[in-house]
């Protein structure tokens, strides 16, 4: 799974950030001045897949932060701002980031834009992610290596796998994996996120993709 750092001083933002994150399927850590969140990033900087980088930060702000974390590394920084200006724009970019995105933000774009940048980074590192599904002895392997789940979270994961390229609904799944099942209509989010965290355990690759208003896929070539 992979995670995020979140660099912001605002509370609300950042927990609205954390919650919309963690839906999409990602792992988030948040640092809430400019001094902790080099902290951080400098305890752990391939723990990382991103970093969400407010500018107006307490104690460093966040150019001071991008051009520290530039030093050393490569890793995709998307710049979140309210300035508007165009040679605040120019200096962002100038200073090493991705991107940046203005607040106030479309939660949507700002989704879309953390995807993107994620997705060619990985494209310019390659990890080969492999998995594998047993049905007949309810077992399930990621690069060879075994993923404890329980019956519901397994059949979630192989229905998925055998529809790879199509995204199921939550009905869909429930329908497919439960039967007639009456009980929370939640049960498909929980078991999922539940899937995502024994995976982590052995990649950062996302297995299970979340799309927006429809529901869940695995993608493979």
């Amino acid at each position: 799974m992979e995670k995020i750092l979140i660099c912001e001083d605002e509370e609300n933002i950042v927990s609205f950030l954390k919650a919309e994150l963690q839906f999409e399927g990602y792992a988030t850590e948040t640092a809430f001045d400019g001094t902790e969140a080099l902290q951080k990033f400098s305890q752990t900087p391939n723990e990382y897949a991103l970093v969400l980088l407010d500018i107006m930060l307490p104690e460093k702000n966040g150019l001071e932060c991008l051009r520290e974390i530039r030093k050393t590394s490569s890793i995709p920084v998307i710049i979140l701002t309210a300035r508007k200006e165009v040679f605040d724009k120019v200096a962002f970019l100038t200073a090493g980031a991705d991107d940046y995105v203005t607040k106030p933000f479309d939660t949507m774009e700002l989704i879309a834009r953390i995807k993107r940048h994620i997705t060619r980074a990985s494209e310019a590192h390659p990890l080969e992610t492999k998995l594998q599904i047993s049905p007949e002895g309810y077992k399930a392997k990621i690069n060879n290596q075994d993923i404890s789940l329980t019956k519901t979270e397994f059949e979630i994961l192989n229905y998925l796998h055998k529809n790879k390229n199509k995204v199921k609904t939550r009905q869909e799944i429930i329908t497919a994996v439960l039967g007639d099942f009456y009980g929370e209509s939640n049960i498909i989010d929980a078991n999922i996120k539940n899937i995502r965290a024994k995976i982590s355990y052995h990649t950062n690759s996302q297995i299970i993709e979340t799309v927006r208003g429809k529901g869940y896929v695995i993608r493979e070539d």
